[in-house]
């Protein structure tokens, strides 16, 4: 959630939904990747979906917020009974060609598909019950991911994005 204009009512609700956040990710309830190595900083939690109580997916940006810049996604998701959920694909990898590819995911190989299109790139894995979804612009880099054991971090760091968004407006 990011809102303009609504002062400390939209602060107001940003905490709340970063309390619940926080304690699904303590519960066990919201699992998100992340790049292990990654090229782009800094890294912050950039949304994330409940549907029903249920944490459907979170989304992680590296390097800016602006998709025409070079930059990296990592979306984690799950299928919940009755949604159809799909992360943004950027129109240039929607008909790329693909290849299969192995990556690293908290150490093991995973099998994954990458899409190439001409400013953008896509690479899909499924670990157990998720779904990742790592979308980027520039160099593709180093693609091993691994589970986020702090969510805090990445929420000060939205924190820190939004705040500075609302300073330049």
């Amino acid at each position: 959630m990011h809102r303009t204009g609504s002062g400390d009512r939209a602060r107001e609700l940003e905490e709340g939904l970063y309390r619940k956040l926080i304690q699904a990710f303590h519960d066990g309830r919201l699992v998100i990747y992340r790049l292990r190595s990654p090229q782009q900083t800094p890294c912050a939690l950039g949304e994330s979906h409940e549907v029903n109580g249920a944490w459907q997916s979170a989304t992680l940006i590296y390097g800016p917020w602006d998709t025409n810049q070079e930059h990296t996604h990592v979306t984690t998701w799950r299928e919940l009974p009755g949604q159809a959920f799909r992360p943004d694909t950027p129109p240039d990898v929607q008909s790329a060609p693909s290849q299969n590819l192995e990556v690293r995911v908290d150490d093991l190989p995973v099998l994954g598909t990458l899409h190439r299109g001409p400013e953008t790139w896509q690479l899909g894995v499924a670990v157990e019950d998720h779904k990742i979804l790592v979308t980027g612009r520039g160099a593709i880099g180093n693609l091993a991911l691994e589970t986020v054991d702090d969510i805090v971090p990445l929420i000060d760091a939205r924190r820190a994005h939004i705040e500075n968004y609302r300073r330049q407006r």
